[in-house]
């Protein structure tokens, strides 16, 4: 079966993306000596596997008497939210004694991050490379409210709640494209839109490219393509026990392993969808909370 998909990619002019990531390193380690590349800058760098760091190395090859800075590297593993990992320095890049841990956040108000950074309660972090990482120490300039977090009989009730709450939105220092509501699962970004929209909200779906933010309306989409983003004011609705993680996720796990590697991930990624909000986070589910946000149903 291997051989023929392989055979089926090859004709079909296709490759994984590991694949070409290996045929790339060979075209640019043929090419080393001639190269015009002085430096890599590279974000995001957790959620890239061990051929995207051979890739970068490839493009600026080391020197016989070492590496000037020709790589600049930023990348949080609190915030990995696929399942790919690797060592820098098995890859060629050495940044031991070389790194720097950023302690400060510029964008979320200290309650935010706080409570987002107990979402990740438990969690065993690598620093990228081949050391554990911790949050002691990181703090934010900014404080506000705290999250509101708003347990509901009913996902309907959630969903009039998120409406309510967009409408009660301080609206002199801000624009409805300032809102976001980020979704676990695509299936759920039609029905927030629908339901926002049927109260006389204007939305706006995010799918692939930029964000421009002179169309008007609340931003909905998924928490993995609000990555990156930032708004004013976020909202997280449906983290419920029964929704997060989505039951197929945990489905796809081929053992336990497996499905502590997968609840791991939703764990970063509720972390991430939280830290998306600078000013204004509210947090929803109905009836048993997801364990996940680690709230007391006593």
């Amino acid at each position: 079966i291997f051989a023929a998909y392989r055979a089926r990619m090859i004709s079909g002019g296709l490759a994984e993306p590991d694949d070409a990531y290996r045929e790339a390193i060979e075209i640019l380690a043929a090419e080393a000596p001639s190269l015009p590349y002085a430096a890599v800058i590279v974000d995001e760098a957790q959620d890239m596997g061990e051929q995207a760091f051979r890739l970068i190395r490839a493009i600026v090859p080391e020197t016989p008497s070492g590496d000037s800075n020709s790589l600049f590297i930023v990348g949080d593993a609190h915030q990995r939210i696929y399942g790919r990992r690797a060592s820098m320095a098995s890859c060629g890049n050495n940044v031991r004694g070389r790194s720097r841990r950023l302690r400060l956040n510029y964008r979320t108000t200290q309650e935010i991050r706080a409570w987002a950074v107990s979402v990740l309660e438990g969690v065993s972090v690598d620093d990228l490379d081949v050391g554990s990482d911790t949050l002691r120490g990181y703090v934010s300039l900014l404080h506000g409210v705290s999250p509101n977090l708003v347990g509901c009989a009913s996902e309907e009730e959630e969903l009039k709640g998120v409406a309510s709450w967009v409408r009660a939105l301080p609206s002199d220092d801000m624009h409805l494209s300032d809102v976001g509501v980020l979704c676990a699962r695509r299936s759920d970004v039609g029905r927030v839109s629908e339901a926002l929209r049927a109260g006389g909200i204007e939305t706006v779906t995010l799918h692939a490219g930029a964000d421009d933010r002179s169309i008007p309306g609340v931003r909905v989409t998924t928490m993995h393509r609000a990555k990156g983003l930032e708004f004013f004011a976020v909202a997280i609705p449906f983290v419920s026990d029964s929704a997060f993680p989505p039951p197929g996720a945990l489905k796809a796990a081929v053992d336990a392993a497996d499905r502590e590697d997968i609840v791991t991930q939703y764990q970063s990624l509720l972390h991430v969808a939280a830290t998306r909000a600078k000013r204004a986070l509210r947090v929803s589910w109905s009836g048993t909370p997801s364990s996940l946000l680690n709230i007391s149903t006593d």
